[in-house]
């Protein structure tokens, strides 16, 4: 994905998966729990799936859980080539 996609960084896809691993609402801390990645990290990475449409944010609590466009582009079916910003 990193490699496709203009603004991602390696760790963006195993931490999209693991949003996607269940239904629901996922903490940084979960998502450290499951992941080796750390809680700050995972804190800066999901508000940029925010700003990309991938995930959403809770309104009250920091957590986090993916679209149905995140669920699209973990399954393949849309192209990452649909997130890759522009200069228009």
């Amino acid at each position: 994905m990193y490699r496709e996609v203009n603004w991602a960084v390696p760790a963006d896809p195993y931490i999209l998966e693991e949003l996607g691993e269940y239904d629901g609402w996922h903490t940084a801390k979960n998502l450290e729990i499951n992941t080796d990645f750390s809680r700050q990290w995972i804190s800066q990475r999901c508000p940029v799936f925010v700003d990309h449409e991938l995930a959403e944010r809770h309104e009250e609590e920091p957590a986090y859980r993916l679209t149905e466009f995140g669920e699209q582009i973990l399954n393949g079916e849309a192209e990452y080539e649909e997130l890759n910003e522009t200069d228009e």
